[in-house]
């Protein structure tokens, strides 16, 4: 693709690694590598995970990843970065650089063993954070970082606003295009997490909802505090606070916060779920639902469709 002179456009590019064993693999079409062979010799090099240079979090076990498998992810992520090298390249080489803006991330991190658990879903920093990386030269300063709370459902926004685009009333999240790019405004005090349902697949057990501020997290289920952290004294997340008396006043400030994120977001705890909505395909083999409701009342029709388990 190359616009033309003066065309505003916008390109999504999104990739998924082949996974095998639940987990990572470098992508090979049979016996021939679809990557370059050196991203191989890294996952290699990777394959002897050395405990104790991890985080004092980690926690191997038969239910979470395998040295061999931290490995692959890490070529994985290698691989990624020398794909968005070749992207970065090509715009140069279309004369684009100046007038591009590149936004990088993911859908979710992975806890890779960390506090004994596998895949997303979870209220830890190695879940819910992602990667961020946003290029826009002559208006974005190279090797600066941004404390901003910057969740997936503020990018669509904020990338119009940047875009110079009126942002749809009826958007979710918000234009931050001026705390982060132009440094000026607030931005949100947390970020906020929801969880509907269980997922057997990453040994989510069910539905939760979290707040994250720059200084503690805290996560709770329907009828039940979870995990409250000092992310200043605690970083690695080892003490849980929750029903502790010295963290009482804290966590009751951010049951409020959270109780006023679900408010203002219309969120609500009947939206959770506790039939196993993802497993097997369900939500896509047959058809593609687009609401919860939707796709119970379809199973309720069809029971000798809906896989067992």
């Amino acid at each position: 693709m190359k616009p033309k002179a003066g065309q505003t456009w916008l390109s999504n590019f999104s990739t998924r690694l082949s996974p095998i064993r639940g987990l990572f693999i470098s992508p090979f079409n049979g016996d021939r590598p679809t990557i370059p062979i050196r991203l191989l010799n890294v996952t290699r090099k990777l394959t002897r995970l050395n405990t104790s240079r991890c985080a004092p979090t980690t926690r191997l076990a038969h239910s979470v990843p395998a040295p061999k498998d931290i490995a692959e992810y890490y070529g994985m992520v290698t691989a990624l970065d020398d794909q968005v090298g070749r992207l970065m390249a090509k715009l140069d080489e279309l004369g684009l650089r100046e007038n591009t803006i590149v936004l990088y991330s993911s859908d979710h991190g992975d806890m890779l063993g960390s506090q004994g658990e596998r895949l997303k879903r979870k209220p830890w920093e190695e879940s819910i954070r992602v990667p961020g990386f946003l290029r826009w030269p002559g208006k974005v300063r190279p090797n600066t970082r941004s404390g901003v709370f910057f969740t997936h459902v503020d990018f669509a926004p904020t990338l119009l606003g940047m875009a110079g685009v009126p942002v749809p009333k009826a958007m979710q999240g918000r234009d931050l295009s001026g705390p982060i790019v132009q440094r000026k405004g607030r931005g949100p005090d947390s970020a906020f997490f929801q969880i509907f349902g269980p997922f057997a697949g990453d040994g989510a057990h069910g539905g939760w909802r979290g707040v994250r501020t720059a200084t503690h997290m805290y996560a709770r289920y329907v009828d039940r505090p979870w995990v409250l952290y000092d992310l200043q004294k605690d970083p690695f997340q080892q003490t849980n606070l929750v029903g502790k008396p010295e963290a009482a006043a804290m966590q009751a400030r951010l049951e409020q916060r959270l109780a006023q994120w679900m408010k203002e977001t219309g969120d609500a705890w009947s939206h959770n779920w506790t039939q196993p909505l993802e497993h097997g395909g369900r939500l896509y083999k047959h058809q593609t639902f687009y609401t919860v409701a939707e796709y119970l009342a379809w199973a309720k029709q069809h029971p000798e469709l809906v896989p067992n388990g």
